[in-house]
């Protein structure tokens, strides 16, 4: 994935808010980067341009050399369901379907041709046990590994992560991350990961400081990033 000189702003019936200043990022196939930023900082409006949930004011989104500037809507919507994998810290599961269920239905051939993935991917993450058991049967880090798989299902090129271990405990942030990472890695997946925590960004390839809707590459000198690792 690549951006290009975005800028993004939000109109209120008073000013006009420039939430993202010119980024510009590129993320490699199998390597994970860590944004990290405070609330506000534009964290939230850069992931919804890269993951072609909102169109920028200026500047370029590529997916797999793909420029999605000129794409209608139902081309960004196909590239966004075929080619992109969200994870969101609420889960996002429906909740009268099964773990199976919930990994299947997003697989490009749907419910009944993604069974067979699922079933692997939830194998991989720990819960081929859990296939039948529906998200109030589960924990919150069982839940989260559904999304996971989930979000990994279509062999994405991109995987886009919003606090994903928000919710989760130490220990369960813990394994989940090594899930996230260890898939998408499998799998040659580029991973954004928005992360307001300096233990999950220290699990990263690199990381990327993002203050008043500009980014700072690399910064590892704060202490995130591999250096930052035990």
């Amino acid at each position: 994935m690549r951006a290009d000189r975005l800028c993004i702003s939000h109109r209120g019936p008073d000013e006009t808010v420039a939430a993202v200043r010119d980024v510009s990022l590129e993320i490699a196939a199998g390597e994970t980067v860590a944004l990290v930023g405070r609330s506000g900082s534009g964290k939230t409006s850069l992931l919804m341009a890269l993951g072609l949930l909102a169109t920028p004011d200026q500047g370029t989104v590529r997916v797999e050399g793909r420029d999605t500037a000129g794409m209608r809507d139902a081309e960004l919507s196909a590239l966004r369901r075929h080619r992109i994998g969200f994870v969101f810290q609420a889960f996002n599961l429906l909740p009268q379907l099964t773990a199976e269920e919930n990994v299947a239905m997003a697989h490009r051939s749907g419910l009944r041709g993604g069974t067979e993935r699922a079933v692997r991917l939830l194998e991989q993450v720990g819960l081929g046990h859990r296939l039948r058991h529906r998200p109030h049967q589960l924990s919150a880090g069982e839940q989260q590994r559904i999304a996971i798989a989930r979000a990994l299902v279509n062999e994405p090129a991109v995987v886009l992560a919003d606090e994903p271990t928000g919710n989760l405990d130490a220990e369960t942030e813990s394994g989940v991350l090594d899930v996230l990472t260890r898939g998408a890695a499998g799998g040659g997946s580029a991973v954004l990961l928005v992360t307001h925590s300096g233990e999950v960004a220290s699990r990263a390839d690199r990381v990327l400081r993002i203050e008043g809707g500009t980014c700072a590459q690399d910064v590892e000198h704060t202490g995130f990033g591999k250096g930052a690792r035990s």
